[in-house]
């Protein structure tokens, strides 16, 4: 990156403003290497961005500013979305299922593509309202119990949900859980702007007795939808596709959230 000491503060702050956003978060140290300028000027930099609400300051650096995610989820929209990032997570996903084990796949096309990289001969059972899957799933993984949870079918997200739904997960008691997001923050958590689609993973949740896994693309990081799913804590491991910044890493190892990165 060339050096930015002689250019116009507006144009720096751009680019912290792209670092961060691209990273998620960026410590002043960083940022004063790679823009070659003091880490004092790198502070007031960041405080001219947080006074234009678009970053969070922290201690030693700054947080890309938590986005709001309007826009409901439509299966058909998201299928060709970060294909390749979708199927690294889900490929490095599919290897902490375990044989016979009795897991949950909430919504979302990333979850549905989860199934198409097992093992083809390891038996076990997936319960799911995330009628996708059928489409997606390989003819070769024929050892896998596939059970498609009844309710209220919604033709956008290509799932079921409402309290038929709800009642039929809560009679289930899975080992594991693996969920996509819409947004994902360490202060709001899990996120989605479909209150059904919240519903149905909270319950899911409280009905798992292991882990609660995420898989999300780092795009994802740092946006807040209007639907609470999970708080942070609540969640065990996190699979994303690029390795994050060691601030936003350790922040997350401090909530006992394991990162694996596909």
């Amino acid at each position: 990156m060339e050096a930015t000491n002689g250019v116009l503060p507006a144009k720096r702050q751009q680019l912290i403003l792209d670092i961060i956003k691209e990273n998620y978060t960026a410590r002043c140290s960083e940022l004063s290497d790679l823009l070659e300028v003091s880490e004092m000027t790198i502070r007031r930099d960041l405080g001219a961005l947080e006074r234009q609400g678009m970053v969070k300051r922290t201690h030693g650096g700054a947080v890309f500013r938590h986005e709001r995610v309007r826009d409901k989820f439509k299966y058909i929209n998201s299928v060709e979305g970060n294909f390749e990032e979708k199927k690294r997570i889900t490929q490095r996903a599919a290897k902490l299922i375990e044989p016979n084990d009795v897991v949950f796949i909430g919504e979302g096309t990333t979850a549905s593509l989860l199934l198409n990289h097992v093992e083809p001969d390891m038996p076990f059972t997936v319960f799911t309202n995330n009628h996708g899957i059928s489409a997606e799933i390989d003819s070769m993984t024929t050892s896998i119990e596939l059970i498609l949870l009844g309710g209220v079918f919604n033709s956008a997200t290509l799932s079921t949900a409402g309290n038929f739904t709800i009642e039929l997960i809560e009679r289930i008691n899975a080992n594991k859980v693996f969920l996509g997001a819409d947004g994902f923050s360490l202060r709001a958590g899990l996120t989605t702007a479909n209150q059904d689609i919240a519903a149905i993973d909270r319950a899911m949740i409280r009905h798992t007795t292991g882990q609660v896994i995420i898989m999300s693309d780092h795009t994802k990081f740092g946006l807040v939808a209007a639907m609470e799913i999970a708080k942070s804590k609540e969640i065990d491991i996190l699979i994303t596709n690029l390795k994050m910044s060691q601030d936003f890493y350790n922040d997350l190892e401090a909530l006992d959230i394991k990162v694996l990165v596909a």
